[in-house]
């Protein structure tokens, strides 16, 4: 709790420490022993090539077997999985089979090395796929550029170039070198594809896990091939399982939450209006352009994706373009939940966000973040009791998602920042804001909680995790476990607690790369919040409060804000006793301070 004079936390550090104990060891013993093993939530390390021996890997390949004697000039290096094939696999609990038996030839990581170059004036797009552990070249497509652009992009796709006089046999024979060359034996292989058809196409009935078979496909340009590629089927059923669930996802982000969200957005426009005597407008300012622009730069940092997925440097540039018109508008959204969502506590005498200039401003931050860091091992204690219970009960199993691999990034060691992001805006506007505006209409904080949690969790659905139900439910729990730390500690409190949740998170994905500097920077961002509290303890140690100006927020000034404020009553005593037991800070109009 805190105290409405000195505004400090109160906080039973010896109760809610040992809790956090116990927490970190349930926490290691769902993530890194096999006691209570969880694929959700199963941690291990486990190390891939790097790009550049992917790139060495590759260049050696286009030399040596496919001929290619032109320069290739510099690669670009993406990360791509079979994100169908490791979903199925977990599903049906087979990785380990198919790791023990096929992975290495066959794997679902892979680096796709990717050249542009110029042979006999045609421009020529190259992509060859190297296992991610092994270092060995599985897949190759060598094609002219605007071909390969066609194939990706238009809708009704080109001709093959093939010379349409070679018969199936010579196109075996043509195939057969580089067939070998990836680790294919032709005997093993029974020719699915008819004389008449372009390429060819091979299905094996000895390679197989559960349901899924291997298939080889080969295409031609001219007498030459073109492209060969292997890879597992998966059931037809389980396809469409996937579909339906992301149907189901759709409807949940779009209908649900963004609708919603958007909804929220208005109101905080509407109330920051309504409350404007006790609003300050420069509140949630930089926060907001803080998170504008790491919402941008996230996604000038995937680059490496699209270049992975084929995309045109035009399709990267549009969605760039709409994520800087989206993200403005959803940064205007958090910036008038910030000033709504204070003015909201502030109108009826509670501060529940802490600002530069009140006293004891330095020590509230740095009793926030020691209790942030606290609460942030029992939400991944909780999340991991309720990923181990929900595998046990809905079946959910999760697959691969190339646009969230911080392989995929320019700059990997960035990634945590979006922790900040996350906390920074959610906590803002589902419990600083919505919290209040919610109860206004359901009259009940306890329900106002559990609408707005599951706002905020019906955002995460398109996560490659199934049945899509799942995150809803468990983020139920740790929302409502977010929205008792904000009523009880305040929002800075709530905003680190997340922080650290999150950084964790991305922290140990960067540690589980496996080089010393991901290492390293996978540590400092798990610790970069207690540094930034730090910074500002060490700033406004002295905790003065800020001399008033006679302006305070709302642009009215305090002699005509005196004139107005009616005299002060005798308070009752169970007034006083409320307001002792009221969660934040709980200041009474006539002890507000100026700069309030």
């Amino acid at each position: 709790m805190t105290d409405p004079q000195q505004r400090i936390l109160r906080v039973n550090y010896k109760r809610l420490g040992l809790a956090a104990a116990i927490a970190l060891v349930v926490y290691f013993l769902f993530n890194f022993t096999t006691l209570f093993q969880s694929d959700m939530t199963q941690q291990e390390a486990y190390s891939l090539i790097s790009e550049q021996q992917a790139a060495a890997a590759a260049t050696t390949f286009a030399a040596d077997e496919l001929g290619i004697s032109a320069p290739l000039g510099s690669p670009t290096v993406s990360y791509r999985s079979d994100s169908d094939l490791y979903g199925y696999l977990s599903r049906e609990g087979l990785t380990g089979e198919y790791d023990a038996s096929y992975a290495e030839r066959f794997p679902y990581e892979m680096f796709r090395v990717a050249y542009e170059y110029d042979e006999s004036g045609i421009e020529r797009k190259l992509s060859i796929d190297v296992g991610a552990q092994s270092g060995r070249v599985v897949a190759f497509n060598d094609l002219p550029a605007n071909y390969a652009e066609q194939l990706t992009e238009a809708n009704v796709p080109p001709a093959p170039l093939e010379d349409q006089t070679l018969l199936a046999e010579d196109k075996e024979k043509i195939a057969l070198p580089l067939l070998q060359k990836l680790g294919l034996d032709p005997a093993e292989l029974e020719r699915t594809s008819a004389d008449d058809d372009f390429g060819l196409a091979y299905t094996s009935s000895s390679a197989k896990v559960g349901e899924s078979v291997l298939n080889v496909n080969a295409t031609f340009e001219d007498e030459q091939v073109a492209s060969i590629r292997a890879n597992f089927s998966v059931p037809a059923s389980y396809t469409s399982y996937v579909n339906e669930q992301k149907s189901w996802a759709e409807i949940m982000t779009y209908g649900g939450y963004m609708l919603l969200t958007f909804v929220l957005g208005v109101l905080a426009i509407i109330y920051a209006f309504v409350l404007k005597r006790h609003a300050s407008f420069t509140r949630g300012l930089f926060l907001s352009l803080f998170y504008y622009a790491v919402s941008v730069f996230s996604v000038w940092n995937s680059r490496p994706y699209f270049e992975g997925a084929n995309y045109s440097d035009f399709m990267f540039i549009v969605t760039l373009l709409l994520q800087i018109v989206l993200g403005f508008f959803m940064a205007a959204s958090l910036y008038f939940s910030f000033v709504a969502g204070d003015a909201m506590w502030r109108s009826q005498g509670r501060n529940m966000w802490a600002r530069r200039g009140e006293p004891a401003y330095g020590r509230h931050v740095w009793e926030s973040v020691k209790t942030g860091y606290l609460w942030a091992l029992i939400l991944l204690a909780v999340q991991a009791v309720l990923f181990f219970v929900l595998e046990r009960t809905l079946g959910v199993f999760s697959t691969t998602d190339d646009s969230q691999s911080t392989y995929n990034m320019m700059y990997p060691w960035l990634f945590p920042i979006l922790a900040w992001m996350a906390g920074i805006s959610e906590e803002a506007i589902y419990r600083l804001f919505g919290i209040p505006m919610v109860k206004k209409i359901v009259r009940s904080t306890v329900l106002a909680s559990i609408i707005t949690s599951l706002i905020w969790a019906l955002g995460h659905t398109l996560y490659p995790i199934y049945p899509v139900i799942t995150r809803p439910i468990e983020l139920l729990f740790l929302g409502l476990l977010f929205s008792f730390i904000f009523l009880r500690y305040g929002y800075i409190t709530a905003m680190f607690a997340h922080v650290v949740f999150d950084s964790i998170l991305m922290g140990l994905s960067l540690i589980f790369m496996g080089t010393a500097t991901y290492v390293v920077v996978g540590i400092v961002s798990i610790v970069m919040p207690a540094i930034v509290a730090l910074v500002i303890y060490l700033i406004y140690r002295k905790d003065k409060p800020r001399p008033a100006d006679g302006t305070p927020p709302g642009g009215r000034g305090l002699p005509e804000r005196e004139a107005e404020r009616p005299q002060p009553q005798p308070a009752l005593p169970a007034d006083e006793d409320a307001a002792r037991r009221t969660p934040g800070w709980s200041l009474s109009k006539d002890d507000r301070p100026p700069s309030i």
